[in-house]
């Protein structure tokens, strides 16, 4: 697990909010204070959708909500002139993702010996921190996965102008 400070919050959340630079993840779940407290489960509501919704969004490829469909939910709870005192939202890479991330990052690693690679978006007490995560089926020792995920994500941060520490 690696963790990064955000230093550019604004321009951090424009990013996560308003463009599709987070869409390739599930959103596993999100918490948000803001007037009152909200805690939102990722998972999608298959009697919501029609079929072809969820065929038109892949959605039967995904076990949580695309972020794609689950931003535009999250921005209308805490757009306004006030910020929220608390904000976490957990991400998961889709399994698509995955096997693209293992391939061009030439891993040895088997997607199938992986439960997930995981993005924490914790903003509270005026910091914004992100965690890169990757949890493994069984024990390993090898952390180049979890390395090359992390300078990725350094890489989206630097590409689009944002501080970090």
């Amino acid at each position: 697990m690696q963790a990064v400070e955000i230093l550019d919050v604004k321009q951090f959340m424009q990013l996560l909010l308003q463009s599709p630079a987070f869409d390739f993840y599930e959103m596993v779940s999100a918490t948000l204070r803001t007037d009152m407290d909200y805690s939102i489960d990722g998972k999608w509501n298959q009697s919501f959708f029609d079929e072809e919704e969820i065929d038109t969004n892949k959605l039967n490829d995904y076990t949580y909500l695309p972020w794609s469909l689950a931003k535009a939910k999250i921005f209308a709870i805490i757009k306004g002139k006030k910020t929220p005192t608390v904000m976490k939202i957990v991400f998961k890479m889709s399994n698509a993702n995955l096997e693209s991330f293992l391939h061009s990052s030439n891993s040895s690693q088997n997607p199938n010996g992986i439960t997930g690679v995981y993005l924490n978006i914790i903003f509270q007490e005026q910091k914004l921190n992100v965690t890169c995560s990757v949890s493994y089926k069984n024990f390993n020792l090898d952390k180049s996965l979890e390395q090359d995920f992390f300078n990725s994500f350094i890489t989206l941060l630097k590409s689009n102008s944002i501080s970090s520490q």
